[in-house]
């Protein structure tokens, strides 16, 4: 049976409160205990390129044991990790003489 034994952490920013350095943090994956050994689940949208890269051309991802959303305290961290709500598809109107959605109008709209 797979345990979710660790969160995958990215420092994606910086800034300063109260002469403090805080920084801004962003889970992006997870690592996961299965019969098989461990595996580290990632989150398809995550762009490294908003890490601090190190002189080698590297970046530091922070591993941390997963806590419970009322835990972490902070609201927007908690907002971060819940996924956007989706927009309802709009509705094809198939009442004008074209047998295909119109690109020029609506959210499809192509920019040209």
């Amino acid at each position: 049976m797979a345990k979710h034994k660790y969160d995958v952490v990215a420092t994606v920013g910086k800034y300063e409160k109260n002469g403090e350095t805080k920084y801004i943090s962003r889970k992006v994956g997870a690592v996961i205990q299965t019969d098989k050994g461990f595996r580290m689940k990632m989150d398809a949208f995550f762009n490294p390129a908003g890490c601090k890269v190190d002189e080698d051309g590297s970046i530091w991802l922070a591993l941390f044991e997963p806590r419970d959303d009322q835990q972490q305290g902070h609201p927007q961290a908690q907002a971060a990790r819940q996924p956007a709500p989706r927009q309802p598809a709009p509705a094809d109107d198939f009442d004008d003489d074209i047998p295909f959605a119109n690109p020029y109008r609506g959210a499809r709209s192509l920019l040209i």
